[in-house]
């Protein structure tokens, strides 16, 4: 296990590795999900330790974008996300919670395949690592992949509640 790592950590370092922001030392996520938003917040404040008055939330074209600034956190997501084929090598709660958070910010699913996107050939390999196999965007053992991120992401669980009722 790496130092300092939490699956809470874990979570905001999947969802920002597919929410790149082009402001410096910008932490966020853009979702049309709300309890995404209020996941990234609460980590952010009770995790983090962000004051909730530097976090700032946006909404257009139902949409939300909640971000903040912090170089010491920006540097050290950048540095988990630079460094998950390494850091997530086995399928533990850490990978579980990185995973959940790259499908929460990037995970579609369309006509019955799942895809995320995108996946860099870095993600690839970490997820070829976990037993999660692609082709291009394309999840191909999705039931591999849900079984890692149940009760973590919350797309797959609002999923996961659509089909079983």
């Amino acid at each position: 296990m790496q130092k300092g790592l939490t699956p809470d950590i874990c979570y905001i370092a999947g969802l920002s590795s597919k929410n790149r922001e082009s402001r410096k030392n910008a932490i966020g996520v853009q979702t049309s999900v709300p309890e995404i938003e209020q996941k990234f917040v609460e980590i952010a404040v009770k995790v983090l330790e962000i004051d909730p008055k530097k976090i700032f939330i946006e909404h257009s074209d139902g949409r939300i974008h909640a971000y903040f600034y912090h170089s010491r956190v920006a540097k050290r997501l950048a540095n988990i996300s630079s460094r998950e084929s390494h850091i997530f090598k086995k399928p533990d709660q850490l990978s579980a919670a990185y995973l959940a958070g790259i499908f929460d910010a990037a995970g579609h699913i369309r006509s019955g395949s799942l895809s995320i996107n995108p996946i860099s050939p870095q993600d690839a390999l970490m997820l070829q690592n976990l037993g999660i196999h692609t082709r291009g965007n394309t999840v191909l053992n999705i039931s591999s992949l849900f079984s890692m991120i149940k009760g973590r992401s919350i797309m797959a669980d609002m999923l996961e509640k659509r089909h079983s009722s």
